[in-house]
């Protein structure tokens, strides 16, 4: 870490912002050193954010100056400093202190100026850590308390103490030490190995799947940040919660039962699509003798064969890419493909083709509406294309759930949705024409169907969550006062568009 001086700022200055910054980017330092031309400071401390157990002041002397004087100058400041000579470098040696008591060690400061080889004013200083504090910290201690407090998420980062998720919010484990670099380190070998710490450092980025036995699966995404390391894991039940569990509409797991097609689940990360996914396969494992395929970035859910045998991929140690398993995929002899993520056009037109060719698709896009994700899907393809894409589309879609988790009463969250069905003419018939306006409509007025309205007053309707969170999830809230109020005329429906 480097850091810059100005012309008044003190060594002592320059010791406070340096040991601030790396505490707050890498964590809590046992041991550190500043080097600059012709001067360092070494400092030790077991708790470094509250006290300095010593801090050595070592610098080279002005040609000319006798040691003596230098010695007679830091005596005179009563701080209590031994100050030794070698070599022609001055090392002097500060007590302990606090660091409110920096502010004492200022004379110290206007010795070194008057008496080093060179300015120290205006400098950039080098920032070393030799060494962090150990807390001894433990993954699978961290990965207990968030399943003892219904926490989705577990943040690790370098600088601060861990974070969970709870209900959408970030809660700080205050009980817990601030984590290090080190202690990243030690996660990193601890959840992945000394192989994914290697792909961590090198490539920067690295996903990959953690079993914590009894407790569930973590989804384990490192990434670097203030050139420290960082975890987010999120955490996965061993089995796939039933759809009974997930108050989804009865018309979703309906889709199931189809024997091709393709059926997405869309919204924004952390709006529960993998769980809702998870679902629908499982359900699929033990009503149907089928060759289940999922292809997955990292693998999420692990599934147990039951009436189904279910084959699971993930790219990176199993393929190279979604696009090369779904193609490679149909000589597999599958029933049913789960996609991860639709990312891209080789992989949209893949997944189309597998549809196309009598097999049931699964996948998911990072959109918020069911018009959006149509949209998007054409929008991946040049312009020349898009007539043909826009057709397979029409006549493959099974349907598009949209979800946003909202706050339930009485804690949790739950999952309101929008749901457009595919294989009816009159949808069909939107999406050929491009006209896909006509799909908020069509979503309104059909029993089976709902839009994000809608059902957020059922919801609330049924006291599932408060007023406020049912707002939120609508995109016109005089229309959700129009319909609790009991207005369902033709009118109303409009303002609901």
């Amino acid at each position: 870490m480097l850091i810059g001086s100005q012309s008044s700022s003190t060594l002592m200055d320059v010791f406070r912002i340096g040991m601030t910054e790396v505490i707050r980017a890498t964590g809590l330092p046992q041991e550190a050193i500043f080097d600059t031309r012709g001067c360092s400071l070494v400092v030790k401390g077991r708790d470094l954010a509250n006290r300095v157990d010593s801090l050595r002041i070592i610098f080279t002397l002005k040609e000319g100056v006798s040691t003596s004087e230098v010695e007679a100058a830091v005596t005179a400041t009563r701080l209590g400093a031994p100050v030794k000579f070698e070599n022609n470098l001055a090392k002097i040696t500060v007590p302990p202190f606090e660091w409110r008591q920096l502010p004492v060690l200022t004379p110290l400061d206007e010795i070194v100026e008057k008496y080093a080889a060179r300015s120290l004013r205006s400098e950039t200083w080098e920032l070393k850590v030799e060494k962090y504090v150990e807390h001894g910290f433990n993954i699978n201690t961290l990965i207990e308390i968030m399943r003892a407090r219904n926490a989705s998420d577990l943040h690790l980062r370098a600088g601060n103490r861990p974070f969970i998720r709870v209900d959408n919010d970030l809660e700080p484990l205050e009980e817990m030490p601030i984590i290090s670099k080190e202690d990243m380190q030690l996660f990193m070998v601890q959840l992945g190995g000394e192989q994914e710490l290697h792909m961590l450092e090198t490539e920067r980025e690295s996903s990959f799947q953690y079993h914590a036995a009894g407790i569930g699966y973590l989804r384990c995404s490192g990434y670097i940040k203030s050139d420290a390391m960082a975890i987010a894991l999120r955490l996965i039940p061993e089995q796939p919660l039933p759809f009974e569990a997930l108050n989804i509409p009865d018309v979703v797991k309906r889709v199931c039962h189809k024997h091709r097609g393709l059926f997405l689940v869309c919204g924004v990360t952390g709006s529960g699509k993998s769980t809702t996914l998870a679902a629908m396969i499982d359900y699929i494992n033990e009503r149907r003798r089928s060759h289940i395929i999922t292809i997955e970035d990292p693998v999420e859910y692990v599934y147990t064969d039951k009436k189904s045998i279910v084959s699971q991929r993930q790219v990176g140690r199993d393929t190279h890419s979604f696009a090369n398993a779904l193609r490679g995929s149909l000589r597999e002899d599958p029933d049913v493909i789960l996609v991860g993520e639709m990312r891209d056009m080789e992989t949209i037109r893949a997944g189309l083709s597998a549809a196309e060719t009598g097999h049931l698709v699964f996948s998911t896009l990072h959109t918020t509406t069911s018009v959006d994700t149509i949209n998007r899907m054409i929008s991946y393809f040049p312009q020349n294309e898009r007539d043909l894409i826009r057709q397979e589309i029409a006549y493959t879609l099974q349907g598009v759930v949209c979800q946003r988790l909202l706050r339930r009463v009485g804690g949790g969250r739950i999952p309101a949705v929008e749901i457009l069905l595919g294989g009816m003419p009159i949808v069909r018939d939107a999406i050929l024409d491009g006209d896909l306006d006509k799909l908020h409509g069509i979503i309104e007025v059909d029993s089976d169907m709902r839009s994000f309205d809608q059902y957020a007053v059922e919801l609330y309707q049924k006291g599932l969550v408060a007023k406020e969170e049912a707002v939120s999830a609508c995109s016109n809230e005089e229309g959700f006062q129009r319909i609790i109020s009991g207005i369902k005329s033709s009118e109303g429906r409009r303002l609901l568009k």
